[in-house]
């Protein structure tokens, strides 16, 4: 991509400002419609069975670390600091491959390493293509997918990699509604992918869907979903976190079920097949039993959430 006259542009990652150089950055646009409901049944994003996930990986955007913590008795197993001098959005595939997102700080450009399981070090790191970027999801066949952010028009894109490439083989534009940025990535049963958007200055977000092996996205048409961190358990339950509150949608349903306050600002959620649900805010990770509105227990972290993700 070619940065010559690319501008400076201040956005908000993970509840964060940021200050990023856009180069221009060609794709297909989705055709947006009105409305589409959410698939009857779907699959957490980390893909799990119920009280499988052992391992949370939480990234800190401020802090410069990726902390793993424990899932069963929520003890600190591991910190990860090579590689992730500013780490965002993060994913565990299946295989238990950890990928994190270095977002934007003082220059345009970014990465994505990818961490072997149980890792401190990168076996490979991706730059061709990671501009702006915020979030990471890989499918179940192993494709990358990230989101960035363009400084012409404020919209958002995604690169999508095929399995052990290097180099974007698709752009594609995702439909927003103002500005603002995706603040999360997860996929339902179908094998389609979920976009969330949060709304900058209003308590809003969105949510659009990209069918597998379709450039086309559309709005889910979510009522009063208060940000765009998102997640899915294995009853088809669709989480949509910002703000202070997160708020759960029933399987083909666009109007919530239920609200959980949360007293902090989320930046990113996680939920495992069960529903037991993980939110992050700035210094910490609250967790709360399926079904709960107040958490069991609570995570210190040293800075700002920018990511959550569960591995086996």
């Amino acid at each position: 991509m070619n940065v010559r006259g690319a501008k400076r542009f201040a956005v908000r990652i993970g509840g964060v400002a940021l200050s990023i150089l856009a180069a221009g950055c060609s794709g297909s646009t989705g055709s947006l419609l009105a409305t589409n409901t959410i698939p009857g049944t779907a699959q957490a994003a980390s893909a799990l069975s119920a009280h499988s996930s052992s391992k949370l990986y939480v990234s800190t955007l401020d802090g410069g670390s990726v902390v793993v913590y424990s899932t069963n008795t929520f003890t600190l197993l591991q910190t990860i600091t090579d590689g992730v001098p500013r780490p965002g959005g993060v994913w565990a595939d299946n295989r238990g491959v950890f990928y994190a997102v270095n977002v934007p700080d003082q220059s345009y450009q970014t990465s994505l390493p990818e961490y072997k399981p149980g890792a401190g070090a990168p076996f490979r790191t991706i730059t061709n293509g990671i501009v702006n970027a915020g979030n990471v999801a890989v499918d179940s066949n192993e494709n990358v997918y990230v989101t960035g952010v363009r400084t012409q028009d404020a919209s958002i894109f995604l690169e999508i990699y095929p399995r052990g490439q290097m180099t974007p083989a698709e752009t594609l534009t995702v439909p927003h509604t103002g500005l603002g940025a995706a603040a999360g990535l997860a996929f339902d049963a179908t094998g389609a992918l979920l976009v969330g958007e949060s709304l900058f200055g209003k308590v809003k977000g969105a949510v659009y869907r990209l069918p597998a092996g379709s450039q086309t996205f559309t709005n889910l048409d979510l009522k009063k979903a208060p940000g765009g961190a998102i997640a899915l358990d294995s009853a088809g339950n669709l989480y949509a976190g910002g703000n202070n509150s997160v708020v759960v949608y029933p399987p083909s349903s666009q109007t919530p079920a239920r609200t959980i306050d949360v007293q902090q600002g989320v930046s990113a959620i996680a939920v495992d097949a069960s529903g037991e649900l993980y939110v992050g805010t700035f210094g910490a990770v609250a967790v709360y039993a399926p079904g709960a509105k107040k958490p069991t227990t609570s995570l210190s972290i040293p800075g700002h959430a920018g990511g959550l993700a569960l591995s086996p």
